[in-house]
């Protein structure tokens, strides 16, 4: 058998490809001994994705040989929404040419999904020269996006020293959401100097919807620049996006 992953608790798995499959429509899994990996822009090409899942978040990792499988996102992520919390995710790939998804929870069920061919793009995650970086909790960056969303098509992040502002402005309505250190939902705040920079909200809205309440994102962001969004899978695992800024008029 070319691999054989197995991942306790299909849920977080399945929120995992749901948040990634709001952005992208198939992607170029590349599976080594050392984990999962994918990369990947969205067709407008305003956001990257780059997912890494080390082989020390399965709680069982085979591979023969390294090997890249190509994915219909949306169909992955239906035949994902099936599986329950407690069930255990087993992914593997027999010798055809299909993708086998495996809940064992009351039942064991399999599913098969054909591979696809996908063009791998090569895609660099830039170093970029960040000016602030937030950590919150997902929840509040959750409801600050709903909020905005009620007034503008944009958010307005803002970093000062001991202050994070989100703000959105409509043509006669605003909303300002703000947080210091002393507040629950900020958890972090390193500001080099004071950073502004705005985002398109439909996007964000796509990046956050797999977070829970409790999870811990992180931002780094510069004036006018892109937006780096991090969120940590059981410690090791990683999703990461960037997305553009939208400059103003």
């Amino acid at each position: 058998m070319p691999f054989e992953m197995v991942f306790d608790g299909a849920k977080e798995f399945a929120d995992l490809i749901a948040t990634a499959s709001n952005l992208i429509d198939e992607a170029a899994f590349r599976i080594s001994e050392d984990g999962v990996f994918m990369r990947a822009m969205d067709p407008s090409r305003v956001v990257l994705i780059d997912l890494s899942l080390p082989s020390s978040v399965f709680s069982r990792f085979e591979v023969e040989e390294p090997e890249t499988i190509g994915i219909n996102m949306d169909h992955f992520k239906k035949v994902l929404k099936r599986g329950k919390s407690k069930d255990v995710l087993i992914l593997r790939k027999g010798e055809e040419n299909f993708l086998e998804v495996v809940f064992e929870g009351t039942a064991k069920r399999t599913f098969k999904l054909p591979l696809i061919d996908v063009d791998e793009l090569d895609l660099e995650l830039p170093e970029l020269p960040f000016t602030a970086r937030v950590v919150l909790l997902g929840e509040v960056l959750k409801e600050a996006v709903r909020d905005a969303s009620l007034v503008s098509d944009a958010i307005k992040f803002l970093a000062k020293e001991n202050e994070f502002v989100m703000k959105a402005e409509g043509e006669t309505n605003e909303v300002e959401i703000k947080l210091t250190l002393e507040d629950e939902g900020l958890l972090d705040l390193e500001v080099e100097e004071e950073t502004s920079s705005a985002y398109g909200i439909s996007y964000l809205a796509d990046m956050i919807k797999g977070f829970g309440k409790a999870d811990e994102v992180t931002l780094r962001f510069g004036n006018e620049m892109p937006l780096e969004m991090d969120y940590f899978i059981r410690d090791e695992g990683k999703l990461v996006f960037l997305l553009a800024p939208r400059v103003e008029e």
